[in-house]
């Protein structure tokens, strides 16, 4: 678990003690959400405590929904509440939020944006052999190609931006295309899952992941599904399964999607695979090492050294590949660096375990260039 996904969790579970505290804190939080500077971040802790506290079993929906002010649209609220509440979606209410969508002056978009209900939107459209009806599949694809290319303003009043009243106007000049990029991908991913099935479509995957957001988002949520499956890397020998290079795409183009992304890498390079021999296992192991390699060249630098530094601790890693891992990074990387880069990485680089016995001359130079220009870098700071 990421450093910081552990100190949300230690938050959600604090306000989720008791039910005064979370109400309390619920209402603190919606009210700073309002703000217009750092609102949008305090919005986020406001829905990721509400998807805690709906996970361990206690029905904190009605107490977000109602601080949302969704209670002013009764029938939303209602086809709204009793899908977030089973935790499932169903036609019925389905249908009854597409059609308060399709009205000339809809609810606020905010009310389909609850994380939960988005990955339940997710589920149903890529998740591998979903059965949709082909009849209410188009309503599917409408409300999360509404949730995320729809953009609303607002008159500010009182700092109160979230109410019907108060909007300004409503921006659905990406709902069309949008609602023809879910539609395309999610039928190949929901249909085909094979690297022969998806290869004659990868030009339009790549076009579809590099314009929407919301497509790289559920070509993430589509892979972590079909890697999942016990035979994968066992049937998928290729250096860089398809699959994986789809990510590759994703982290290149939306930086928004490195956690959820270096997260899959994670489960991928923690889970036992004891149906490969050792050496495959060590070939798999490089090749997610590479993915997270390709996520630091884009900028998630931080995340992924933590991780790797944990499992250099753990000592439960072959030291092989943490060797392949620093030679890699160095043979990318130039100066000037952080203190924050050199207090994650200069452990690594210096342990004699590790970097001790290098395989070739190059890469014993690369390793000492790298510690020797941080004693010059400590040296010049002693004589400043």
């Amino acid at each position: 678990m990421l450093d910081s996904e552990k100190v949300l969790n230690e938050f959600a579970k604090l306000v989720s003690h008791g039910e005064h505290t979370y109400l309390y804190s619920q209402v603190l939080l919606h009210y700073l959400s309002l703000e217009p500077k750092g609102g949008s971040n305090v919005k986020r802790l406001f829905q990721e405590i509400s998807r805690f506290a709906q996970k361990n079993g206690h029905n904190a929906t009605p107490i977000m929904l109602s601080l949302m002010g969704i209670f002013s649209h009764p029938r939303l609220s209602q086809a709204l509440t009793a899908m977030l509440a089973k935790d499932a979606l169903n036609p019925a209410d389905i249908t009854t939020l597409y059609k308060c969508y399709q009205e000339t002056s809809p609810p606020p978009v905010e009310f389909i944006r609850i994380p939960q209900f988005l990955d339940l939107l997710l589920d149903a459209l890529f998740k591998p052999g979903s059965k949709l009806h082909s009849e209410q599949r188009p309503k599917y694809v409408y409300l999360l190609a509404y949730a995320s290319s729809v953009h609303e303003t607002y008159r500010k009043h009182n700092n109160a931006y979230n109410n019907v009243q108060f909007r300004k106007s409503i921006n659905r000049d990406e709902l069309k295309p949008t609602i023809q990029a879910i539609e395309k991908v999610s039928s190949l991913c929901v249909d085909r899952k094979g690297s022969s099935e998806i290869m004659p479509e990868l030009k339009t995957l790549y076009q579809m992941i590099e314009k929407y957001q919301v497509v790289a988002y559920g070509i993430v949520y589509w892979v972590k599904h079909v890697v999942s499956e016990p035979s994968y890397f066992k049937l998928n020998t290729e250096q860089t399964p398809l699959h994986l290079a789809l990510l590759d795409e994703v982290t290149a183009c939306h930086n928004t999607l490195h956690k959820i992304t270096l997260n899959l890498y994670i489960d991928i390079f923690e889970k036992q695979y004891d149906e490969l021999e050792v050496l495959a296992q060590l070939e798999l192991k490089k090749m997610i090492l590479d993915r997270m390699i390709h996520l630091i060249s884009k900028g998630c630098v931080v995340p992924v050294l933590k991780y790797i530094k944990q499992c250099w601790q753990k000592a439960d890693t072959d030291i092989s590949l943490f060797r392949y891992f620093i030679i890699e990074v160095l043979s990318m990387i130039t100066a000037p660096y952080s203190i924050e880069f050199i207090n994650l990485f200069l452990p690594l680089v210096e342990c004699e375990e590790v970097t001790g016995n290098m395989c070739s001359e190059v890469e014993t130079t690369l390793v000492n260039e790298f510690i020797g220009l941080f004693f010059l870098l400590i040296n010049n700071f002693i004589y400043e």
